[in-house]
């Protein structure tokens, strides 16, 4: 029998715990890993599923040498340790020395492009590197595929993001260990900043790269743009942010502009505006800002009042393409009108688990750095798998809302 032992970097964390969940029913994967900085918390979650696949592993990122011998005894890395602009780098590098295959949820513009260098390195070790293969980027770059594909010519693409109402929900998978049932044991612990909020604080503090007339331009983060138009929703307000869509989907679809948008209604956004603000004229640290705007958005939560914002709005995840079909102008727009259990973490780690077996049982070869959009040939293909877990019997057409308008 041959064994296919995964290393699950950050695993015991909320993205890592749903795809160790995914992961422990292939049959194709005999260990994994549970690999964190805290082995406290790491047995915490081997001890809590019981499987006997799992076990823990302390490991401290930033010791190299530490590392990469972990690396070397499995045989896949997947990595979801956040923030990424800290440590998906020095990871990456770690697993190009011990010639092992990667997938991670890179969701930072600058560390992708960081991550884009070491192509070569990943093809001189005959490796392949799937980076960003989560919901943005990950869903929404397979639904740009998707999209671009119905056009002759495109001209604008649009990937967004944010709180989506309507959405039907998949059941909870075997595995998964909720937030409230894992971190019971750690609630008289100090707070710890959550690292994708801390991400979204990061991507609003310097200029970001987006894609506009033919080349990239860098403009303000948070910066307005025009409403969302969803066919068959309301117009909802949006603002740019620093994904890495923008700048990965340039380099396989030819497109006049290309932007990353974000929909978490007004309220939730000029609150992270006055964060952003707070951190750089340095009256909080990142860290501090991270705590108390979750703290701000308990207590908001309890009151329900702007969550009236959001009704009416998209799906969560949605792609918008203008362009030319036939010489006559055409829009085509993609959402998810079906997601996985366990929010965030559904519809990001589950994608991600659905690509590190793909790489293992041979369905991804290509050798190198790649984006989700050069890893997944298929789309609709990936789609199929991911439908498994938003409901029972469907397939990748039921999970996607797919509108062709002319314009």
């Amino acid at each position: 029998m041959i064994t296919m032992k995964v290393l699950a970097l950050g695993g015991s964390g909320d993205m890592g715990r749903m795809a160790i969940a995914i992961l422990l029913e292939s049959p194709n994967i005999t260990n994994i890993t549970v690999a964190d900085k805290d082995y406290e918390r790491a047995n915490h979650l081997v001890d809590l599923i019981g499987s006997d696949k799992l076990k823990a592993a302390q490991i401290d990122v930033t010791a190299r040498d530490n590392l990469i011998n972990l690396i070397s005894s499995h045989d896949l890395v997947m990595n979801t340790v956040g923030p990424y602009y800290k440590f998906a780098s020095m990871i990456l590098d770690a697993v190009l020395n011990a010639k092992k295959p990667y997938v991670d949820i890179c969701d930072d513009w600058k560390p992708t492009l960081d991550l884009l260098e070491m192509d070569e390195r990943a093809k001189k070790a005959g490796i392949t590197a799937v980076i960003g293969i989560g919901s943005s980027p990950g869903i929404t770059n397979l639904m740009a595929v998707m999209a671009c594909s119905k056009l002759d010519k495109v001209d604008d693409l649009i990937t967004a993001w944010g709180y989506g109402a309507g959405e039907r929900i998949g059941s909870k998978p075997k595995y998964y260990v909720e937030p409230r049932k894992f971190y019971r044991k750690f609630k008289d612990m100090p707070a710890v900043a959550n690292a994708a909020t801390m991400h979204l604080f990061y991507e609003t503090l310097e200029e970001m790269p987006t894609y506009r007339g033919g080349k990239y331009i860098n403009i303000k983060p948070l910066s307005d743009a025009e409403p969302l138009n969803f066919p068959g929703f309301k117009e909802t307000y949006v603002c740019h942010i620093g994904h890495p869509e923008p700048v990965t989907l340039p380099r396989v679809i030819k497109a006049n502009s290309v932007s990353n948008l974000m929909y978490m209604g007004n309220t939730i956004t000029n609150i992270i505006r006055s964060y952003t603000q707070k951190i750089s004229n340095k009256e909080l640290t990142l860290n501090e800002a991270t705590i108390k705007f979750e703290e701000e958005i308990r207590d908001i939560s309890r009151d329900g009042e702007f969550i009236k914002e959001y009704v009416g709005t998209p799906p969560g995840l949605t792609v918008i393409v203008t362009g030319v079909k036939d010489g006559k102008p055409l829009k085509i727009a993609i959402g998810n009108n079906r997601v996985p259990f366990g929010g965030m973490a559904g519809v990001t780690s589950i994608p991600l688990a659905i690509a590190v077996n793909m790489v293992l049982s041979g369905e991804i070869t290509e050798k190198g750095v790649l984006t989700p959009e050069e890893a997944i040939l298929d789309p609709m293909g990936f789609f199929d798998k991911y439908a498994k877990y938003c409901g029972k019997d469907l397939a990748g057409k039921d999970v996607l809302l797919i509108k062709e308008i002319d314009i």
